[in-house]
């Protein structure tokens, strides 16, 4: 975890965007028009291959994908007839197969990640067949009226003797109401070192709950919800393990009322809203907002975070 510390609002402009946090965007303008249901193949396949021209398939795919699931459905018809013959002829079938097989994609994104690699001639039985085992390990979490936290593991090398993780410290107090306001990365260890280095201590204070996988990704982006709807900035912890959370937290399986959340949401939330590290700084020097029991708020001054201490 990084020490807390005023930073100053960055200022974005467009030309400090990388293309492919403009790509969303794009695809939704390109997508969202009907006309483009009725289009001859050639004309789509260039319309396609404009609007990734400079991105590697491996980045653009997960996007593609999902944003397809938001255009009107005779364009996602259409989408389904053209492109598979497109992913063959450019060359994108390898990157769109390894993202199946390594669990880089989840529900109805993989569902047509899968239809699209069968249109295209792929042997989904043996797609299902070489896919890479999940490498999700295990999940606890802990919350009470004020704090909670999730502790969330998996496996690091093909042979699951070894496990990595990532902590995640929630608040619901005001101005957080649920928001993830700090996380940690847990290094290598064994899954028995594992729980003795980061949940035992949590375990003997706290009765932690056992999450199965599905229900550790809704957790986590119920709270990212909450980042979300207050204006809150992710940590910058959190930001600088993107790949960690992308890899082995949105790949996990949804429920029914897993909130929808995309790379394109988690790079809007790295860069808008009010610092995380800011308000914890504010907490620390000045002092906390509590909410009591009968609802009303007060600003204690600067006490012992016993949570915050621990953690």
């Amino acid at each position: 975890m990084s020490k807390s510390r005023k930073e100053k609002k960055p200022e974005h402009t467009l030309s400090s965007f990388s293309p492919l946090a403009l790509l969303r965007p794009r695809l939704d303008g390109l997508l969202g028009n009907e006309a483009l249901a009725r289009k001859e193949e050639k004309a789509l396949r260039a319309d396609l291959n404009a609007v990734f021209k400079g991105l590697k398939a491996a980045d653009f795919l997960p996007v593609f994908l999902s944003a397809c699931q938001t255009a009107p459905s005779t364009v996602q018809k259409r989408l389904d007839e053209v492109v598979p013959v497109w992913l063959k002829v450019q060359s994108h079938l390898p990157a769109l197969l390894e993202l199946v097989q390594k669990h880089r994609l989840s529900g109805m994104e993989l569902e047509r990640a899968l239809a699209w690699l069968k249109a295209a001639g792929i042997n989904i039985a043996y797609v299902e067949k070489t896919r890479e085992p999940s490498a999700f390990y295990t999940a606890y979490m802990y919350a009470d009226k004020s704090q909670g936290i999730i502790l969330l593991f998996w496996y690091s090398d093909r042979k699951h003797t070894k496990v990595q993780g990532m902590g995640f410290l929630v608040d619901y107090n005001p101005p957080w109401e649920g928001s993830i306001k700090d996380i940690v990365v847990y290094p290598q260890r064994t899954p028995e070192q594992a729980r003795r280095e980061f949940v035992n201590f949590w375990a003997e204070q706290y009765p932690l709950n056992t999450l199965s996988p599905a229900e550790a990704k809704l957790e986590i982006l119920s709270c990212l919800e909450c980042n979300r709807r207050e204006g809150i900035r992710l940590p910058r912890d959190l930001v600088r393990a993107k790949d960690l959370f992308f890899k082995h937290i949105l790949t996990l399986p949804d429920t029914p009322d897993t909130p929808g959340f995309t790379p394109e949401d988690f790079a809007l939330l790295s860069r808008s809203g009010q610092s995380a590290e800011a308000i914890m700084e504010f907490e620390q020097t000045v002092g906390r907002r509590v909410r009591l029991d009968d609802g009303k708020e007060i600003l204690v001054m600067s006490p012992p975070d016993d949570w915050a201490d621990e953690w």
